[in-house]
């Protein structure tokens, strides 16, 4: 698999992990998140990188988060491990593709997979 199909798989992993904590959170108030925290997170929690060590992660966090705040979705602490989100994620669905994206309000709103600007809410689950 590609360098570069890894990190928009991760990137998409990470933006779940802050949407969902955000979901989490009924004040919806933007959190500040540690990235020792993160790498944590995803080794117990993500199925898909529990076999990955502390290192692999590490390093693809490193690299996403550098990204993300080129894109000014999150950005650093100054003088700390920590990143906060510029804004809380929406979770959206583009008509096309059908892909979920999670996006910033900093972000055009477009498909993360095939660019297309077809995006709708994401249906939530009836309870």
């Amino acid at each position: 698999m590609s360098s570069e199909i890894v990190l928009k798989e991760f990137e998409w992993y990470l933006r779940d992990l802050f949407f969902r904590s955000n979901v989490n959170n009924s004040q919806k108030v933007i959190d500040c998140f540690n990235r020792e925290d993160i790498i944590d997170t995803l080794l117990k929690n993500y199925l898909r990188y529990r076999n990955y060590d502390y290192d692999k992660i590490s390093d693809l966090l490193n690299t996403v988060l550098a990204n993300l705040h080129s894109k000014n979705v999150i950005k650093f602490e100054k003088d700390s491990n920590n990143v906060t989100l510029y804004s809380v994620f929406d979770r959206k669905q583009c008509k096309k593709c059908y892909y979920i994206n999670y996006l910033s309000i900093n972000e055009k709103i477009q498909c993360s997979r095939c660019n297309s600007a077809e995006i709708q809410e994401f249906p939530s689950r009836k309870i």
